[in-house]
Formats: structure tokens, C-alpha cells, sequence
């Protein structure tokens, strides 16, 4: 659990310095909250998906994948 919170800051901390340096700086943040534990996480991932271009995109790689749809309760 500690090692994992760890790897998660790590990424975190990597993707604030990528958004000034060259890399994927949100892409890397992003990676970095789904390794760490934190009250208010499953909310956070909600809110992130229910974005519309967010779960466009979702839905279009599960499209290619032959899956159905994600679909979001209200």
C-alpha cells in the first residue's frame, strides 16, 4: 500500500514538472491519482468520465475493442 501511494506521488510530482517540460504532463497526473488512495477518489473518477470528450473517447476505444458502450448512471 505504501509503495504504491509512493509510485503515485511519484507520478503526480513527474506530471506537474512535465506541463512545463516536454512530456505528458496531465496524461502522467492522471496516472498517478489512480495509483493513490484518498478519501473522494471514486468522485474524482466519475467526474473525469462523465466529461463529455473524456467518455467520447473511452466509448471510442471500447467501440474498436468490439465492446459495448460505457454508459453512466445519473
Amino acid at each position: 500500500m505504501i509503495a504504491k501511494n509512493l509510485l503515485g506521488y511519484i507520478f503526480v510530482v513527474a506530471g506537474v514538472f512535465m506541463l512545463v517540460l516536454p512530456g505528458q504532463g496531465l496524461l502522467t497526473i492522471l496516472i498517478g491519482i489512480m495509483f493513490l488512495n484518498f478519501r473522494g477518489k471514486y468522485e474524482l473518477e466519475r467526474w473525469i468520465v462523465s466529461r463529455r470528450p473524456v467518455l467520447r473517447s473511452i466509448n471510442w476505444i471500447r467501440r474498436h475493442a468490439g465492446q459495448a458502450p460505457l454508459v453512466l448512471e445519473a
